[in-house]
């Protein structure tokens, strides 16, 4: 059982996203994480703990990286984590990151399964939500003329470029298979199967 100021101090940290990091996506990753342990075991309460605290690290959100691993330490200690539990826990939300594409090897299946679990919300129908959401946070236009091909009456991706129709590419559609677990992938497939129909509608829209 997760204490409730865990997910309280993530809403605090988070209440001014409007990226799609926000304490809803916390609450579904903490889900999916709940779904994989079901199939794949796991440390329940280090899983859960990593996957509410996943984004309060997130560079993409704070500038005072070291000021965020503070506040979570000190919360943990507060909480009466042991020293094992809070260096894994550390461990786990310093490393599942993306990072532009760095698929960094993770050492334990708790952290794999975090890993798992935020990469499932960013596909599917939620992962497009998100995407369009980040991009207009950062000003990016969904698609533009450069990143359009258009061939025998049909459309198609060209190229990257600064809009989030690139992400598509250069991030969403190769998360599936870059799952750990089984469970994990079947979802993905799901989820994928799913951007992969939105882009095709897009494009039969546009041509």
């Amino acid at each position: 059982m997760i204490d409730s100021a865990i997910p309280q101090f993530v809403s605090e940290e988070l209440s001014q996203d409007h990226s799609g990091h926000n304490h809803q996506h916390a609450e579904r990753v903490v889900a999916n994480a709940r779904k994989i342990m079901v199939e794949e075991g796991g440390d329940e309460k280090i899983i859960l703990t990593a996957a509410w605290l996943h984004d309060c690290i997130d560079k993409k959100l704070f500038s005072d990286l070291a000021g965020q691993l503070d506040k979570i330490n000190t919360l943990l200690k507060r909480l009466h984590y042991n020293e094992k539990e809070v260096e894994e826990v550390l461990y786990i939300i310093q490393n599942i990151s993306y990072n532009g594409g760095e698929n960094r090897p993770l050492s334990t299946l708790n952290a794999q399964i975090v890993r798992d679990a935020d990469r499932l919300d960013a596909i599917g129908a939620i992962g497009i939500i998100r995407t369009i959401e980040y991009g207009a946070s950062k000003g990016r236009s969904f698609y533009g003329t450069e990143n359009i091909k258009k061939e025998k009456g049909k459309c198609g991706w060209n190229q990257p470029s600064d809009t989030s129709l690139s992400h598509f590419y250069e991030k969403l559609l190769k998360l599936e298979s870059l799952m750990h677990t089984k469970s994990a992938k079947s979802l993905a497939r799901q989820r994928t199967a799913f951007l992969e129909t939105f882009l095709q509608q897009f494009y039969d829209e546009l041509g």
